[in-house]
């Protein structure tokens, strides 16, 4: 049975994975987007190694599935993720990463032979439906930037999975992350030199923010909630994210917000919610 202390950890979770995107948007005036990266998962990870050095037991980890999962869970979507974001808006980036289970369905599919229901088929024909028109340029924000967002989504989705494995072998949360991120952070450094780098001052303090909020104690919150939450429970807290960066964005960057762009949105939404509705009756 899902506690309080779980439903209260990943809501909380996506309330500050939605107030990121407004950020890291003001923040794209003062540092370029992949040195924004690095600098953010850089102190985030020197938080996690303190923690498993000082607090948790020393480990060795044999699972080379975390090299892939630094690569997919951290590095990439992070990069696609802020180049994105200067040319497309805060509040669509959130309803794009919404879209993560439905990757989620189509790669469990594809790898591991998962059976594909009427439900799946309605819900991912919904789904990518609404994904259409927001990534359109009808629907608000920049084609290409856009497209960014959404393949930053899906390296998310795949490493959301490799994760959950890694979690099911008995690994703790705390060990993941912090090796993840450090790792992460190795492979994004190199794409740092194919930028023309910026860095302001008044970055920082979006860059400290991140780094500890949505990054660290954010994903410490997520990790321990899915290490107690079945996976296909847990996504459901992920349709949250589009909410609250909708809120943040308007209050924050006074964003205009398409109608067509919401309703397309919450069809993503509600195509995600049919495509897992078998799980949770089940």
């Amino acid at each position: 049975m899902v506690k309080l202390k779980e439903i209260i950890f990943a809501s909380a979770s996506a309330s500050i994975w939605g107030l990121s995107f407004p950020i890291t948007k003001l923040a794209l005036k003062d540092v370029s987007p992949i040195l924004f990266a690095f600098l953010r998962y850089l102190i985030a990870s020197l938080l996690f190694l303190i923690i498993v050095f000082f607090i948790s037991s020393p480990f060795y980890f044999k699972n080379k599935k975390i090299f892939l999962l630094a690569l997919t869970g951290v590095a990439m979507p992070v990069i696609l993720q802020n180049i994105g974001l200067k040319y497309t808006s805060a509040y669509i980036s959130g309803f794009l990463q919404s879209t993560g289970p439905i990757y989620i369905i189509i790669l469990a599919y594809i790898f591991l032979n998962e059976k594909i229901t009427k439900n799946k088929i309605i819900g991912i024909i919904l789904a990518f439906s609404g994904t259409y028109f927001i990534v359109s340029p009808k629907g608000g924000g920049n084609l290409f930037g856009n497209i960014l967002i959404l393949f930053s989504s899906i390296c998310y989705s795949i490493g959301g999975i490799i994760a959950k494995d890694l979690l099911n072998n008995g690994y703790k949360p705390i060990q993941i992350i912090a090796l993840s991120s450090f790792l992460g952070t190795i492979f994004i450094f190199p794409f740092v030199f194919f930028e023309d780098v910026l860095i302001c001052y008044s970055a920082w303090k979006y860059i400290v923010f991140l780094a500890f909020f949505p990054t660290f104690l954010a994903y410490i919150l997520w990790y321990y909630a899915m290490e107690k939450m079945e996976i296909s429970r847990l996504t459901f807290f992920v349709y949250l994210i589009p909410i609250f960066s909708i809120i943040f964005s308007h209050i924050l960057l006074r964003e205009e917000i398409k109608i067509l762009t919401i309703i397309a949105g919450f069809i993503v939404i509600i195509g995600i919610a049919i495509a897992q509705m078998h799980r949770n009756l089940s």
